[in-house]
């Protein structure tokens, strides 16, 4: 059977080589197919990594309490709602939960930012020391501001690379000069690393980070809080914790059931959790497309088998008057379309993962951060397993009706 085998695959290889323009053009389905597959799981995977590593600076200790509409809305302004904080939820957390060892509040609104003659309208952050190092992002110059400047509700700023872009020039050292922020004005302390947003939206290079106590009294006029972040002593006891805030905020916001909840608590694993969800089903969407990709190349791969069995009916016959079995020409066929697919899944596995490559930098150099794709081996295992099976399912008519014909009718045959 193994030689077989060989043999027919020798003899695929040879009619392949013979009519090589057909069998580039036969390939070409099942190579855009395929490709089309491995780019886009490829893409997916290192989004899903690039998720992983932008929820990971968060740490696993840490729980955030955000107002539960803010979830579902994605708003970047937060000033003025509803279901925000205040202060005093704050104050009640740090006294009665055991839990935690600290939790940081912070406030995010939109403002037009000024220098001299240049405007850009940019995000200000207003939070307590430390919010870069949460934020993941690093600091490039100066400083972050501190508790000191929290306390003393000090009018001094950390801005993010494209806020410094925007309103200074590049050889222009910035710390120590001042910007308005609104009405009010601040001095640089500090700028950030460039980060770069996934999609091209707002990013922590379009924010300016000031002591959350300057924005409540200077900017907003109110103690509201749009986020808390609360460190968990021990990772392991999280439920425990959840628990913990759930029993104080519903108390404070008069809430008797938990269906009445207007607040939610996430983990860097719920973020993780919800990013992956999405990306699966973005590449799921694109997967089918994909997919039918795949199908037309296997639809391609039998019309042309079709073709080459019309075209080698007098070789059918003579193959079958000495003596060849039916078995035999369905054998000879079958390796052809299999080894056809293949060749197509081979090629366009390392088609798909070079255009990956292609995109993700193109991606990276647009939204100025790290992507780079992957592509789990069991992918790649699967992919070129269903190549095969494409050859034996669009395969199998073709060369049944091989098998089937009759030698003396296809000896005849001009």
């Amino acid at each position: 059977m193994l030689r077989n085998l060989r043999h027919h695959l020798r003899m695929a290889a040879r009619n392949l080589r013979t009519h090589k323009l057909r069998s580039a053009l036969t390939l070409l389905g099942m190579i855009i197919g395929v490709a089309a597959v491995i780019s886009i799981v490829s893409l997916g995977e290192g989004l899903k990594l690039f998720f992983s590593g932008e929820v990971g600076a968060m740490g696993a200790n840490t729980l955030m309490i955000v107002p539960k509409s803010l979830l579902g809305a994605g708003e970047m302004n937060l000033e003025g709602r509803r279901d925000n904080f205040r202060m005093a939820d704050v104050l009640a957390l740090r006294r009665n939960t055991t839990q935690f060892t600290d939790f940081k509040p912070g406030m995010r609104t939109t403002r037009l930012l000024k220098r001299g003659e240049k405007n850009y309208l940019g995000l200000v952050e207003g939070s307590e020391p430390g919010w870069p190092a949460v934020a993941g992002v690093g600091i490039k110059e100066g400083a972050d501001f501190t508790e000191r400047d929290v306390r003393s509700r000090s009018r001094v700023a950390v801005i993010g690379h494209k806020v410094r872009k925007q309103l200074f020039a590049d050889f222009e050292s910035v710390l120590g000069q001042s910007i308005r922020v609104g009405d009010e004005s601040f001095t640089i302390v500090g700028t950030l690393e460039e980060k770069g947003g996934f999609g091209g939206g707002p990013s922590e290079d379009d924010f300016v980070v000031i002591p959350l106590t300057t924005m409540q009294d200077r900017i907003l006029g109110s103690d509201e809080v749009a986020y808390i972040l609360g460190k968990v002593k021990d990772s392991s006891q999280m439920d425990e914790a959840k628990e913990e805030v759930r029993h104080i905020l519903r108390q404070r916001r008069k809430l008797t059931t938990p269906t009445e909840e207007d607040f939610e608590l996430m983990t860097a694993d719920d973020f993780l959790e919800m990013g992956t969800r999405i990306v699966n089903t973005m590449t799921a969407i694109f997967g089918v497309i994909a997919a039918f990709s795949l199908l037309i190349g296997g639809i391609g791969v039998m019309s042309i088998m079709l073709v080459t069995v019309s075209e080698r009916t007098r070789e059918i016959g003579l193959r079958l008057a000495v003596g060849a079995s039916p078995r035999v020409v369905l054998g000879q066929f079958l390796s052809e379309a299999v080894l056809l697919t293949v060749i197509g899944g081979t090629i366009g596995q390392l088609s798909g993962w070079g255009l990956a490559l292609a995109l993700s930098a193109l991606i990276a150099r647009l939204i100025h951060t790290e992507w780079t794709p992957a592509v789990p081996v069991h992918i790649a295992v699967i992919t070129l397993a269903f190549s095969a099976l494409f050859g034996v399912v669009f395969g199998i008519i073709p060369a049944y009706l091989a098998s089937r014909k009759d030698p003396v009718e296809s000896l005849r045959y001009e």
